[in-house]
């Protein structure tokens, strides 16, 4: 299987905007796809990030569509996640887990651009599916700080007490997006 090497700050980038995605759907479950639409009319596209990623990864967009699931990391690779970042190593991803979370990122906008309503399941369907690569994968690839950093990330509908950081923190290192 084809192994991908990504630069640390896009991990810790995407880390960040999939916490987003997933935290802003959950609380769209409360109102509607337009509500979210308006709040990421303002933030950062996520089929901009899916282009990003491609283009970074040089993956062939015509086979995004046939990648189904992907596997949860086993201690095993977690572990050897974990010592790759100790020896400051690049983050490495298989092909397979680029496709899926491109493949994710592009389900999103169309959600976000469709004009009627979307299912409840729908919502909580790619939220799980965001999540999972998110802190079933990515997490082992970034450090603790930068984790609890961007958990702390903006989100649609947080509440107003809450010390946030703009996801646009986490593309200051990342050219051209």
């Amino acid at each position: 299987m084809k192994k991908i090497k990504l630069e640390y700050t896009l991990c810790v980038f995407l880390f960040a905007y999939l916490n987003q995605a997933d935290l802003s759907l959950h609380r769209a479950g409360w109102t509607s796809i337009k509500e979210l639409n308006k709040f990421y009319s303002i933030q950062i596209n996520p089929r901009d990030v899916a282009n990003f990623l491609i283009l970074k990864a040089d993956i062939n967009v015509n086979k995004l569509e046939y990648f189904y699931g992907i596997k949860e990391y086993g201690f095993k690779k977690i572990i050897l996640s974990r010592i790759n970042f100790l020896f400051g190593l690049p983050p490495v991803f298989l092909k397979d887990e680029i496709y899926y979370i491109c493949q994710k990122l592009i389900n999103f906008a169309e959600m976000l651009e469709k004009d009627g309503e979307v299912h409840p399941l729908e919502m909580v369907k790619l939220r799980l599916e965001i999540s999972k690569f998110s802190f079933d994968i990515l997490r082992y690839k970034i450090s603790y700080t930068d984790y609890s950093k961007a958990l702390k990330i903006e989100h649609y509908m947080q509440h107003d007490s809450l010390e946030d950081i703009k996801v646009k923190e986490f593309i200051k290192n990342l050219p051209n997006l």
